[in-house]
């Protein structure tokens, strides 16, 4: 899990979180990055009138979210939804998945030092974030500039050339590719908008790619260093799609069905 050196957001920061629980005027999010909670109120979930909470979230489902208001001495932290923008959520969400990646580096890092990764992260994890753009942003530039470039920007030589080492496997590790296609249809008057927001949502979440091809045919494609985990990320994309679409008259059909 992806963390940071301060034990609690700042105001104005948008963070990456998990819905735990809804009640009909508030829902509550594990925050990823902080392991902590917060809370955002019904009047924070869309710009406009929100009747059900549901309609806009679900549990389990990975959000973005602003954060409005820290009080540190009650451990209560108030988020929006409302106030974050399509391109906004976009960034932040690709952001993540990038740190996510980075973090799987520091883990191979923490292995050939044979140190835990908690160590990793405050020699060297912590200062990553806070002087690149993403966690993975470090690891990407030793490869195209070199180690050298890392020192300038005050990384420690030591550790950037360990650093760098790791790169050098990881990234030039070759991905393999394999899709998989499937039939969808939504028998509601707007089944083309739902289509589209659950692929959206789906695609966010799990990092399959999904083609439409021509009605109602779409494809689902995965890029990973290890076929069958390629493979299983995909049946578990569809199977998530299938769960979105629950109480919807809706005909899916996947290439084992």
């Amino acid at each position: 899990m992806v963390r940071r050196r301060s034990d609690f957001p700042s105001e104005g920061e948008l963070v990456v979180g998990t819905v735990k629980e809804i009640n009909p005027n508030s829902v509550f999010v594990k925050l990823e990055e902080y392991d902590k909670e917060g809370m955002i109120h019904i009047s924070e979930i869309a710009k406009k009138w929100v009747r059900d909470i549901r309609d806009w979230v679900t549990v389990d489902k990975k959000i973005i979210c602003k954060v409005k208001e820290v009080r540190k001495e009650k451990g209560q932290i108030d988020l929006s939804l409302k106030e974050v923008s399509d391109r906004e959520r976009n960034r932040r969400m690709q952001s993540w998945k990038r740190d996510e990646r980075g973090e799987d580096f520091l883990e191979e890092l923490a292995d050939r030092e044979d140190i835990s990764l908690d160590k990793v992260y405050k020699k060297i994890g912590f200062d990553l974030q806070e002087g690149f753009k993403d966690m993975l942003d470090p690891f990407e530039i030793a490869i195209r500039k070199g180690q050298e470039e890392l020192v300038k920007r005050g990384l420690d030589e030591k550790w950037s050339e360990k650093l760098k080492d790791v790169a050098e496997d990881k990234i030039k590790q070759k991905k393999k590719q394999t899709s998989q296609r499937f039939s969808l249809r939504v028998r509601e008057p707007n089944g083309i908008d739902i289509i589209k927001k659950v692929l959206y949502e789906v695609e966010e979440e799990s990092g399959v790619e999904f083609k439409y091809i021509s009605a109602p045919n779409y494809e689902a494609i995965k890029r990973a260093r290890d076929l069958r985990e390629a493979e299983k990320s995909i049946e578990s994309s569809i199977e998530d799609i299938r769960k979105k679409l629950e109480g919807k008259d809706f005909d899916l059909q996947g290439p084992n069905d």
